[in-house]
Order: C-alpha cells, then structure tokens, then sequence
C-alpha cells in the first residue's frame, strides 16, 4: 500500500522535470529537492496504520536575541499561510506541511510543493 504514495510522489518530482530518482534519500519513502537555497524533504511514512505525508522545508536558526518578538514574527505569519505553517524543531524554523496519505494525487503534490517553496522563498526574514 505505501508503495502506490511513493509512486504518486515520485510522479509529482517528475511532472516538475526532476527526475525522480535523483531525489530518492538513502530511507525509503524520503526525497530531497533544492529550490534555490532552501531544501525542501518530502517524507511518506506508515505510523499507528495510517500512512502520512510531510513536507518539510528548514527556514532559519532561532535568533538568540529578542526571541519571544520571532516567536510573536513567526505567529503572525502563520495567519496568512495557506496549508503550510512555520513549526520549530530543536533551534531551527521550519515550512511544514503533515497530511494523512490517503488524500493525495499529483496536482495535490504539486501545489504544495509550489506553496512550500514559495513560503521558504518569502521567509529570509530577521524580525525587528
């Protein structure tokens, strides 16, 4: 079963024009594109038997000054996103986007692929 949410993402990289299997990482069920500076990571996993789909693209490192005005920054922005949000893991600010599989198809993939890399795109921020 989770093979057909691996074929369905591998049919979206490819309709971008990047082959499929340059993207592959060594895990199974894990791709890795670059979009101008920023990567973006695909992952389709199986947890609790239920398969899941994430995109997730690294933004930044958590200032170390002034911390709590870039958690207000990041929350404020979050309002204005469509499916994505910016999440934090450790010390560092994510795109992200987490779905259960079983929704998806290409153009799904695709559109959330253009809206991830558009918010890393918009995200070269320091908050004042």
């Amino acid at each position: 079963m989770i093979d057909t949410y691996y074929k369905i993402v591998e049919e979206a990289i490819t309709a971008l024009g990047i082959p499929a299997e340059l993207t592959r990482a060594p895990q199974a069920g894990q791709w890795n594109l670059k979009k101008g500076k920023f990567d973006i990571m695909i992952d389709v996993w199986e947890q609790e038997k239920q398969f899941l789909f994430q995109i997730v693209s690294p933004i930044c490192a958590i200032p170390d000054d002034n911390r709590e005005a870039f958690y207000l920054h990041l929350l404020n922005r979050n309002y204005g996103m469509s499916s994505m949000a910016y999440a934090i893991m450790d010390d560092s600010v994510f795109v992200k986007y987490t779905s259960e599989a079983n929704t998806l198809t290409q153009e799904i993939i695709l559109n959330l692929l253009t809206k991830a890399a558009f918010y890393a795109e918009q995200s070269d921020f320091v908050p004042a």
